[in-house]
């Protein structure tokens, strides 16, 4: 490196606005003139100093946004009105760099991030506006494939949000199933049997592996990243934003030789979260899922520490979890926002699995109960009749689930399916939204056997019926007058109000063999 070339870099800070809206994402680009780091992705940081108008400050990572070098970025998400003051600092091999400035954070309708609500901590609300958020969520794990064009994915965001869907599950770095090992039968698509085929049966080009990294499959460069792409994984953020939605940010996904190829809590690994978070946390939708199906290539060793750095790397504390199979492996640990597992089976099964995890007061979340196809039974590719009763099954247990549509490999490609449920699965988030949920608790001790209650006594009783028949309601505590009414979970109409007095158990027969949902509320909805 010759000096008369150290002496030439230049750095230049430049910010994109005077002012943002609370919650917006404030930005300071950096650009350098004849750059001098060989590698800026290891060479060169970037870490600033944010001074809010009422707290102390807090720290956050900028980062590479330019594959030369020649351009860096750090981002602000301001939680509060008022004057935000920064001081940055740029350093490389020439030296180091300090900027300092001041921005404006105005009122905004923006309603902040969901976090957990710390007075119902079974369930989320919003920061800025305090209103609760019903989770409904949706996967579509390949939603960033080479293939999926923007305008393919704007448009799958935009449909998944008409339908009532409020996350979107997602992948920012991964193979396809490269490690599958089943054995594959001579028809079908491909000249696959279309189950066995890899990645659900996606049809063959549309999972590639997702470059985030300058290099070649097997054979990436983790020492830089690829920036395009990245640009690409932060405008689809930006847009689910747009669109008011989850942007749950998988950092990878199982049954790959990728978690083996970058190592566990390498540099590499540590490398590749801390990019994303610098990249992706001012964004106020985004949660972290340290990895999908995270336990067959780390251990809960690697989870807990590695959601540890998470929490240190945010700046935003944003709601943070990891996927696993039907257990969840992390308990009560400090860096776990909610929980995550992925269990199939009947709809008593369901429910009593989210019951199970009750007592941990956090937010329960069935990632995967089984994805929308047509077979009866439970598991992956069970018809809508299971997708629907099981949703409703955790719902009843006061937690939340996330749908995936199996047909065409839609979950796995990020396209639009052929599922009926989302259809159906709007009216559960309609229903629920109607009342005060979040203060509802489990009392199938209520009901008789088979049914499920969601009831806070004496006033609201939520019962649903997997199977229709009579179920008996215990109102024996309940004085007084009440409304019952019939709500179907398919079409999402509402029965006539007929009135029932408590103090007794009552019988109700739902109005078909079908699942319904009866309602009982003190003076209606």
């Amino acid at each position: 490196m010759s000096t008369s070339a150290v002496q030439a870099r230049t750095v230049t800070a430049r910010p994109v606005a005077e002012r943002v809206g609370r919650y917006g994402v404030w930005e300071l680009a950096l650009e350098v003139a004849n750059p001098v780091a060989d590698n800026p992705f290891t060479e060169v940081t970037v870490r600033g100093t944010f001074t809010p108008p009422k707290e102390g400050p807090f720290a956050a990572d900028g980062f590479c946004d330019a594959a030369d070098g020649t351009r860096f970025k750090i981002r602000c998400c301001p939680e509060q009105v008022g004057e935000y003051t920064y001081r940055v600092e740029y350093r490389d091999p020439a030296g180091q760099e300090v900027f300092t400035g001041r921005f404006l954070s105005e009122p905004s309708d923006h309603p902040g991030p969901v976090v957990a609500c710390p007075k119902h901590p079974h369930h989320f609300l919003y920061a800025g506006s305090g209103q609760h958020f019903y989770h409904l969520g949706y996967t579509a794990y390949h939603l960033l494939d080479v293939t999926n064009s923007e305008a393919q994915i704007r448009r799958a965001l935009d449909t998944w949000a008409e339908w009532g869907f409020t996350k979107v599950r997602f992948l920012l770095a991964g193979y396809p199933r490269d490690t599958d090992t089943r054995p594959t039968g001579p028809s079908g698509q491909g000249g696959l049997e279309q189950w066995k085929m890899p990645n659900y049966g996606a049809p063959p080009g549309e999972v590639n592996p997702l470059p985030a990294w300058q290099g070649e499959p097997h054979h990436y460069d983790f020492t830089r990243f690829n920036v395009e792409y990245w640009q690409k994984v932060e405008r689809v953020v930006a847009y689910m934003q747009e669109k008011g939605l989850v942007a749950t940010c998988i950092f990878t996904i199982e049954k790959q030789g990728l978690p083996k190829e970058y190592g566990a809590l390498t540099e590499h690994e540590k490398r590749f979260y801390r990019y994303a978070i610098a990249r992706l946390a001012a964004f106020s939708n985004v949660w972290w899922d340290l990895g999908n199906e995270h336990n067959e290539y780390r251990g809960t060793d690697w989870g807990n520490e590695m959601g540890r750095l998470v929490k240190e790397w945010d700046p935003y504390d944003r709601l943070t979890s990891a996927h696993a199979y039907a257990e969840w492996l992390y308990g009560d640990a400090d860096w776990t926002d909610f929980i995550i597992t992925q269990q199939y089976g009947t709809p008593p099964q369901v429910n009593a699995w989210a019951l199970k995890y009750r007592p941990l007061n956090k937010p329960y979340v069935n990632e995967e109960y089984g994805y929308e196809g047509t077979v009866d039974k439970p598991g992956h590719g069970h018809h809508v009749e299971w997708v629907r009763k099981c949703h409703w099954a955790i719902a009843l247990a006061g937690g939340y689930a996330t749908y995936g549509d199996w047909f065409d490999g839609a979950f796995y490609t990020g396209h639009l399916g052929r599922g009926r449920a989302p259809a159906q699965l709007r009216h559960l988030r309609a229903f629920f939204e109607e009342l005060p949920y979040w203060e509802l608790e489990p009392h199938n001790d209520l009901v008789s056997e088979e049914n499920f209650c969601l009831a806070k006594p004496g006033e609201v009783y939520v019962v649903y019926l997997p199977n229709g028949g009579t179920v008996t309601v215990n109102l024996t505590d309940a004085a007084g007058q009440f409304s019952a009414q019939w709500f179907d979970p398919r079409t999402g109409e509402e029965g006539q109000v007929q009135p029932v007095r408590g103090g007794a158990e009552r019988p109700f027969t739902a109005p078909s063999e079908a699942d319904w949902v009866l309602l009982l509320a003190r003076g209606g909805r």
